[in-house]
């Protein structure tokens, strides 16, 4: 007989399930309880290096600053209560990568997500012979390849003006052109950097720079000793370890890899017990910390 299909566990419905003691810690890494509620910038820039992982708005299963300021996970049913966290979260966006030591860019669930430098290295290393090597294994296409080449040829520059650069010798519409640029950011061979508009969202506004050379010499140099696939599972586990108790099922949406190789990097992670699962009908993958205190564990 088939077994029942279950869906994805948000937070707003995980979090009550966790043990008392668990839930309690959980709710402050996410910053969700009132005396742990963001109230500025420098607390939002301190949540980030602590948490390493944080997406910006809710939909998610990361530390999301939205949610940290409202003090609810954003999907708990109450559509019909204004949210103040997302458009604080948006203000905030446009300088927090300039005063704290993060990345900017569309990682888990092709959400906006902060990256703390702890993490830049293992980016880096996930594509260690930049955009060249991504090509020659087929990892990214032609018009993604002439757009790389465009940026290490003459500079970082905004969308707009890298298509208009592009114009004279590789021309392409404006669909290729979007999808050329997130083929790019999805493997992170490149980054945005700040937007020279008021829509910080908007990619045609951001300046964007190749990754290897955004990056500082010392993480460019850690990179050099991580090989492919243990950048891949340190980001995966770097994930897990901020998230702190997450829906197994829900890892696998997280990044662009296969889920084949999703599987076996969680299979290698839980072997070397850098994360632990927790069965039952929704089987939860918690980081090594909550570990610590889950009851029985």
């Amino acid at each position: 007989m088939k077994a029942p299909y279950m869906p994805v566990l948000t937070k707003s419905k995980l979090f009550p399930m966790l043990p008392d003691g668990v839930r309690g810690r959980v709710t402050e890494h996410h910053r969700l309880s009132p005396s742990h509620r963001l109230k500025n910038r420098k607390q939002a820039g301190d949540f980030i290096l602590e948490r390493c992982f944080v997406s910006v708005y809710s939909g998610t299963e990361l530390p999301s600053i939205q949610e940290a300021i409202d003090g609810r996970t954003g999907c708990d049913g109450n559509d019909d209560r204004i949210s103040t966290g997302q458009g604080i979260a948006s203000i905030w966006l446009s300088d927090l990568p300039d005063t704290v030591p993060c990345l900017f860019g569309t990682f888990v669930k092709r959400k906006p997500t902060l990256v703390a430098r702890k993490h830049w290295a293992a980016l880096l290393a996930m594509e260690g012979e930049g955009f060249r090597g991504a090509r020659a294994r087929n990892r990214i296409s032609p018009a993604a390849f002439h757009l790389a080449d465009c940026i290490e040829r003459d500079g970082p520059a905004t969308g707009r003006t890298l298509r208009d650069r592009l114009a004279g010798t590789v021309p392409m519409d404006g669909r290729t052109f979007r999808k050329a640029l997130l083929e790019l950011e999805k493997l992170w061979l490149i980054v945005p950097g700040p937007a020279t508009g008021r829509n910080v969202h908007d990619a045609a506004s951001r300046v964007w720079e190749l990754t290897n050379r955004w990056v500082p010499d010392d993480t460019a140099k850690e990179a050099v000793s991580m090989t492919r696939r243990h950048a891949m599972r340190s980001l995966l586990v770097g994930a897990v370890e901020s998230a702190g108790a997450v829906d197994e099922k829900a890892v696998y949406r997280w990044f662009g890899w296969p889920r084949s190789m999703t599987g076996m990097l969680m299979d290698e992670a839980l072997s070397a017990e850098e994360c632990f699962r927790v069965d039952g009908p929704n089987p939860v993958i918690i980081s090594s910390a909550l570990a610590e205190i889950w009851p029985d564990a």
